[in-house]
Formats: structure tokens, C-alpha cells, sequence
């Protein structure tokens, strides 16, 4: 806005412009987040640790030619508010001023009206369903074009990837420890085809892909300066309605198979899943 008579129409255009990218998205608003971490001894040693990690984050996002910054605590309460609350249309408020008036402490100014657990694979988040799935990679390869056709999704979706990334050496301990591993099954299947009178040298298929990926794999992180991460990646539906739920868990699982995954519900975790 500027000091001159034209706010209203400026207001007014705003208005329209928004009413259609509404229109557009189902009245969805997507919005991406990362939140990042390191291990440290204290907060004071993680604290100019995390400054850097988050300017480097922030650059990386510049180079791409994407707008990012960093939320404050008031932001993040805010995100958690309105997904644990989806049920409910009243704005969030809240100031830190607010909690030595009150004597109430923050996650009381987001928690939605009741939790329930009690089921194996739903819960009930004040009178919104939901549901985490995890995905299994069975796929040797996967392309952002998946987490992009999650997000084409036009239903409540959440698709949290939790990523660590494992030290080189460990890493190369670790694959080499599974190649020894797959060796010596090789070995107990010789010995069982040999005293069952069977050629030694057929193998079950299985074992035999996977030493192949293991070498392969080995190969890569020695000569060609590749990384190794641990991937968890989970989807969480809601919906008001049970049979909307599941509707909408069929069609993130039906996603996930064209990619060569598979997308399953979590038995007796999903509190562990939300609040992950």
C-alpha cells in the first residue's frame, strides 16, 4: 500500500487474485518446509553450528532461483496449530506475552481438542481422521516426480522425509559388513545344494541381485564420491469422514506403485508418526 486514494482498488485487486489461485487449487494452499539438525554437546556449541548449516540452505534455495526463509518460534507454532487443528475455523492467536498472563505454556495454544490413539492403524485428531503411511523403496531408483504427484494430491496431505546422512567410512563398514553377510549365506546355500546332490554353483536369485547391489554400491562410494543416507519418508491423510480416508490413502498407494514402491499404514504407530 502507498499514502495516496488507491489502496482500496490495490486491496480490491489483491482480493480477486487470491479468490482465483483458490479457485485453481481446490482452495489448497502447498506449502514445503526443512527442518534441519546436528548433534552437538550443547546449545551453545550447536547454535553458530546451525547458523551456518542455515545460511548455506538458504543459499542453495538462491541458486535455484526459490524464495525461502526462516521461520521464527511465532511461525512454527503457528504450522502446528493448523495441522492439529484442521477441524476448526478460528485464526490463530497467540503472543508470547500471553503465557506468564496465563500461566499456560505453548503447546496449549496448539493442541487440538483431544488425541485417540486407541485404533491400530487410524487416529482422531479433535474431529479430524487421519492415517501415516511409510513408504517402502523397493525400487532401485526414485525421481522427485513422485513426491511431485504426491503434492498434485487435491486432499490434505503431509509428506514428511526425514534424511540422514551417514558418515563415508561408516558407511563403507557398513555396506562391507553386508557383503560378508551375503557371502556366508552363499556359502550355507553351497553346502546345503551339495548335500542335497544339487549343482553348487545355483543360486537363489535373490541373494545373488543382492551382492551385486551391494558390490555396486561399494563401488560408488569408494571411487565416485557418492553418499550414503538413511530415507524415511511418511505420508499422513486426513479427512473428516472414514471413507474419504480411505480413498485417500488408495490413491497415495496407487502413486506409490507406478514408482515401484509400496505405501503401507502403520500399525500402532502413528503417534510416533505425527509427532515425528
Amino acid at each position: 500500500d502507498q499514502n495516496d486514494d488507491f489502496n482500496a482498488i490495490r486491496e480490491e485487486y489483491r482480493t480477486m487474485l487470491k479468490n482465483q489461485l483458490s479457485k485453481g487449487n481446490n482452495g489448497l494452499v502447498k506449502t514445503k518446509y526443512i527442518t534441519f539438525g546436528i548433534e552437538a554437546e550443547s546449545l551453545k556449541v550447536a547454535r553458530p553450528r546451525l547458523e551456518r548449516v542455515e545460511t548455506d540452505i538458504l543459499n542453495n534455495f538462491k541458486v535455484l532461483g526459490a524464495q525461502a526463509h526462516s521461520l521464527n518460534g511465532l511461525e512454527r507454532l503457528e504450522i502446528m496449530y493448523h495441522v492439529f487443528n484442521q477441524d476448526r475455523i478460528e485464526p490463530f492467536k497467540f503472543q508470547y506475552k500471553m503465557l506468564p498472563e496465563t500461566g499456560l505454556k505453548t503447546k496449549d495454544f496448539i493442541a487440538p481438542t483431544s488425541f485417540n490413539f486407541s485404533k491400530n492403524q487410524t487416529f482422531l485428531m479433535g474431529r479430524t481422521l487421519g492415517s501415516v503411511s511409510y513408504l517402502q523403496i523397493l525400487a532401485p531408483e526414485l525421481t522427485d516426480r513422485m513426491l511431485a504427484d504426491f503434492l498434485d494430491v487435491d486432499d490434505s496431505i503431509n509428506v514428511n522425509i526425514h534424511i540422514q546422512s551417514i558418515d563415508q567410512s561408516s558407511a563403507i563398514k557398513m555396506i562391507k559388513s553386508k557383503i560378508s553377510d551375503l557371502e556366508k549365506m552363499k556359502i550355507e546355500e553351497q553346502k546345503r545344494a551339495v548335500r542335497s546332490g544339487y549343482d553348487m554353483d545355483v543360486l537363489p536369485s535373490d541373494l545373488i541381485t543382492y551382492g551385486e547391489e551391494a558390490k555396486n554400491l561399494l563401488e560408488d562410494l569408494q571411487s565416485r564420491n557418492e553418499r550414503m543416507f538413511l530415507v524415511t519418508v511418511l505420508v499422513m491423510n486426513t479427512a473428516k469422514k472414514r471413507q474419504k480416508l480411505d480413498n485417500n490413502i488408495f490413491q497415495v498407494q496407487g502413486i506409490a506403485q507406478k514408482y515401484n514402491c509400496s505405501l503401507k499404514q502403520l500399525d500402532y504407530q502413528q503417534e510416533a508418526a505425527l509427532m515425528s
